[in-house]
């Protein structure tokens, strides 16, 4: 069986999950996570829709998307007061699978940015377009820049869950602390019901083979697995499971998707059967999970 008859397999799912995949840290790998995730949730036969409320149009990078594209085909024109359910979706790995969507961001969201906290429902204004008109996917992944306002605030108010990957080291390790906070702060002042839940933080860009801080964070040997001779409670997924919050088993960095994207790939295209690609499985069999559970 190809990749192509796979994906046209469909699954019903129960719900829709719409996830906020967000940190406040530059280089953390969500966009590289959003990529890899709507492919892994496309080939077990669910839609995936990705929508980038970033400037920088990063998520060319690995889909092939032309850079920076005109308003009224990126999620500006979401944001329009005329807008009336045309979202400007664009297939992404058209000839692999026939579930993954994109809308774009890129500069033309320059002029949302700017005009969101004038309008009485400006962080609601994508819940509210989602709501009004429902998109046909089963999966959203909002992939949101490093500065959590206003888009990543706009995002945390259209999902139903938070997903933060965090590299192991000093600057994010720090702000960890800081987006918790704004987490919950957002859920008080936005009165968010249901409150989105956090589906879990990942330690992303992890090279446990050379880079010693990276296994010190996260109490791995240079094989990346758990090391038996210290005491783990002080090290970051212990501390991040103390606090109620699931932490995923760590992503590690790999020069295959700097390979990848330069062919405009997901790893799981580009490589299949890496075992760097295998690392978000995970992620995807709780994303599976939430969707089917009846």
């Amino acid at each position: 069986m190809t990749l192509q008859q796979k994906s046209s397999q469909s699954k019903v799912a129960q719900r829709q999950i719409r996830i906020c995949i967000a940190s406040n840290a530059g280089g953390s790998g969500k966009t590289t996570a959003a990529v890899h995730l709507a492919y892994a949730i496309a080939a077990k036969g669910f839609k995936v829709t990705i929508i980038e409320l970033d400037i920088s149009s990063s998520l060319s990078t690995f889909t092939g998307l032309s850079m920076n594209p005109e308003p009224q085909d990126s999620i500006a024109t979401v944001f329009e007061p005329d807008f009336a359910g045309n979202y400007p979706l664009k297939p992404v790995w058209a000839e692999k699978t026939d579930k993954i969507t994109a809308i774009q961001g890129g500069e033309a969201i320059e002029r949302v940015i700017r005009e969101i906290p004038l309008n009485p429902r400006g962080h609601y204004l994508l819940q509210d377009r989602l709501e009004d008109y429902p998109l046909a996917a089963d999966v959203i992944l909002f992939d949101t820049p490093a500065t959590l306002e206003p888009m990543g605030v706009v995002a945390l108010a259209a999902s139903t869950h938070v997903l933060s990957p965090i590299k192991p080291e000093n600057k994010d390790a720090e702000g960890f602390a800081g987006f918790i906070r704004w987490y919950f702060r957002q859920l008080s002042e936005l009165r968010l019901r249901p409150k989105p839940e956090i589906l879990g933080f990942v330690p992303n860009r992890v090279d446990w083979a050379e880079t010693s801080m990276h296994r010190n964070f996260l109490g791995l040997n240079k094989q990346g697995k758990l090391r038996t001779d210290i005491d783990l409670s002080d090290t970051l997924p212990v501390l991040i499971e103390e606090m109620g919050i699931h932490c995923f088993p760590a992503i590690r960095q790999s020069n295959y998707y700097l390979n990848a994207s330069l062919e405009r790939l997901p790893l799981q295209l580009y490589r299949p059967g890496c075992d760097a690609a295998k690392d978000f499985d995970p992620i995807t069999d709780k994303i599976v999970e939430l969707l089917t559970e009846v």
